[in-house]
Parts: structure tokens; C-alpha cells; sequence
């Protein structure tokens, strides 16, 4: 049983450590088209964004109380290397979510 745990809890510790690389490598600049609750991800909160190259999701979860704050047609900025967003809104005002496991 003790070995089970620990194996468990190396998987847990290895999954948080690769996503916290995934996210520290993204970036990324564009507009969220969407803001919303993902029932097929298990009721997560995700951003659709276009960066006029492709449009993509973004799991806003990562990054606690963006999806409150985010609105269709806010700027968001991830910047690689960094583990947090900018969100800018229409009238200048912008925001930073740190990225939260």
C-alpha cells in the first residue's frame, strides 16, 4: 500500500511539473473570442483566443479568476518564459493572472 502512494504521488508531482513547462514555454498574442465553461473537459473554464495565425483554447483555470475578469474581444498576452497572462481590456485597463497549479 505504501508503495502504491508513492508511486501515485510521483505521477501527480511529474504531470504538475510537465504542465507548468507547457505552460512556462507557451506564448502567445491574441483576442478571446470565447469565455467559457467546458463540459467536455470536465466543467473547466477556457478562453477561445485567435492570434490571427490560429485559433485556439487555452484552459483559463491555470490562471485563477481570469475568466471573471475576461471578456469577448480582450487582448491576452502570454509571454514564453513567463508563468502568467495580461489580459487588456477595450478602455487600457489590463490585469495579470499568475498561472496557479
Amino acid at each position: 500500500m505504501k508503495r502504491k502512494i508513492i508511486y501515485i504521488s510521483l505521477f501527480v508531482f511529474l504531470v504538475s511539473c510537465m504542465t507548468k513547462n507547457n505552460i512556462r514555454n507557451d506564448s502567445y498574442k491574441g483576442v478571446i473570442l470565447k469565455v467559457y465553461n467546458d463540459v467536455s473537459n470536465h466543467n473547466i473554464y477556457s478562453f477561445s483566443i485567435n492570434t490571427n495565425k490560429y485559433i485556439f483554447i487555452e484552459v483559463a483555470e491555470f490562471f485563477p479568476n481570469s475568466w471573471e475578469y475576461a471578456e469577448i474581444g480582450d487582448s491576452i498576452i502570454k509571454e514564453k518564459g513567463e508563468l502568467y497572462i495580461t489580459i487588456k481590456k477595450k478602455n487600457g485597463d489590463n490585469k495579470i493572472f499568475y498561472f496557479e497549479e
